[in-house]
This record gives C-alpha cells, structure tokens and sequence, in this order.
C-alpha cells in the first residue's frame, strides 16, 4: 500500500462508516463475541487486507491508521477503543 492509498483511506474515514464498519464486523463474530472488534480486523477491513508495508515507513502507516480510528471512535456513540493488553 503506498501512502496516497492510505490517504484516501484516512480522508474518506468518519463515524457514520466506522460505525457500520464495526457493527458489520461484530455481526460475524460468535453470539457471545459481538461487544468488541480487534483493531487488526477493523485495519484489515479498512485496508481490503493491503499490507501497510514493512520497516519503518510500514510502522508509521500502522501507527496513523490507528490513531485515525482511535479518534474516529471517539465520536461514535455507544462506542470506546479500548487498548489490548499484549
């Protein structure tokens, strides 16, 4: 993935099709697994499964398409992000 694609990605993110984004996402999930969606599905969703790229320059497209939906989240009613413990 190149960073105008990512671009596209980030500009064309909003609550409105977040929200249907993870609502859409937990609907798969098992019956008793639908009130979180891990953050590398929804990345996955969002990038169509495109490797954000490798080294550095991979880390960076990671870390601002995180924070991108972090903050898309936070406008989303009903809705928190919640860090993983790793």
């Amino acid at each position: 993935m190149n960073a105008d694609s990512l671009d596209d990605i980030l500009s064309s993110l909003n609550p409105a099709s977040l929200e249907a984004l993870v609502r859409g996402l937990a609907a798969r999930q098992g019956e008793g697994n639908r009130s979180g969606v891990s953050l590398p599905d929804i990345m996955e969703a969002l990038t169509g499964g495109g490797d954000l790229g490798t080294g550095s320059v991979g880390w960076r497209r990671h870390l601002r398409l995180k924070q991108a939906i972090i903050d898309t989240v936070a406008g989303i009613a009903g809705m928190q992000y919640v860090e993983g413990d790793a």
